[in-house]
């Protein structure tokens, strides 16, 4: 007898099995529950796990960090980061890691990463949300996605059939398929990881965020502004992506009303701000912004 998988078999009660974390993260979680976390204890745990090790240098290296050398020591580089900067990338960077296996996934890690800083810079413009937990949304908003192609091999098919279709329509067509979709997956993936509870609500209803607004559903004040931002961000990095076609700058904004309306941001001022975000973005300077 086999233990392999058949297509789409289901595993024990649920369709699909998260990812485990790894040690480093959960001496990380311990060690952040102190009131004064001490930075050699956390350099010492990051030690012990290579890709997190290289993630944190990575992050405090950046261009757009600005730094005027390069930093090597990763004593250092906490104290650059901060704690709570440093503790979303060491999050991140484990998860990223462990749902990384499945295929190559590097346009996916793009696709969020450029989301997760336009949440974070709509974060500042728009909101009083801290641009830090913005930025965990934009990165894990669709973390669901890697998990789906991980647990069945018809999903990448599938996503090739419902592209374009409204999330709703992807959210229902997903629990019909495969008694799952993977916003609820996304959700319960960012709870298993440590994720800020306002994060993982967010997650779970932006599909939704009409409900959520309308206080239909169960979410905090945080999470729907933080699902207001992302719904920009996503607004906004598909209008890039296709920047180089001609499109009229004065687009039906109908769907993003309800979200605007919540934030208080007029059209008119949001359409100036998608303006200079998408040039900020062609110029490869959104930190100008």
């Amino acid at each position: 007898m086999t233990n392999k998988k058949t297509k789409d078999q289901k595993v024990g009660n649920k369709p699909y099995v998260i990812p485990a974390r790894p040690e480093s993260l959960i001496s990380m979680v311990e060690l952040m529950q102190k009131k004064d976390p001490c930075s050699d204890q956390i350099a010492d745990i990051l030690k012990k796990d290579v890709y997190l090790y290289a993630s944190v240098l990575a992050a405090v290296n950046a261009p757009h960090v600005g730094l005027g050398k390069k930093i090597t020591d990763l004593s250092h580089a906490i104290t650059l980061l901060g704690l709570d900067k440093l503790f979303a990338i060491v999050r991140l960077a484990a998860l990223k890691n462990s749902l990384g296996k499945v295929e190559r996934l590097d346009r996916f890690w793009d696709s969020a990463t450029e989301v997760a800083e336009l949440s974070a810079k709509l974060a500042k413009k728009v909101s009083g949300l801290d641009p830090h937990i913005a930025y965990t949304l934009g990165m894990m908003h669709d973390c669901g996605i890697p998990l789906m192609l991980e647990s069945f091999e018809s999903y990448k098919a599938f996503l090739r059939e419902v592209n374009g279709n409204d999330l709703l329509s992807v959210q229902e067509a997903e629990i019909d398929r495969y008694s799952v979709n993977h916003f609820k997956l996304g959700a319960e993936v960012a709870q298993h990881w440590f994720m800020p509870e306002e994060v993982c609500q967010a997650i779970e209803h932006q599909a939704g965020y009409l409900d959520a607004l309308n206080d239909k559903t169960d979410c905090s004040d945080d999470a729907k502004m933080l699902v207001c931002v992302l719904i920009l961000a996503k607004n906004i990095s598909s209008i890039y992506r296709r920047f180089w076609r001609i499109y009229d700058s004065n687009d039906e904004l109908s769907e993003l009303k309800p979200v605007l309306s919540y934030l208080g941001v007029p059209d008119v001022d949001y359409l100036d701000l998608r303006e200079d975000f998408v040039g900020a973005m062609e110029q490869k300077d959104l930190d100008a912004c």
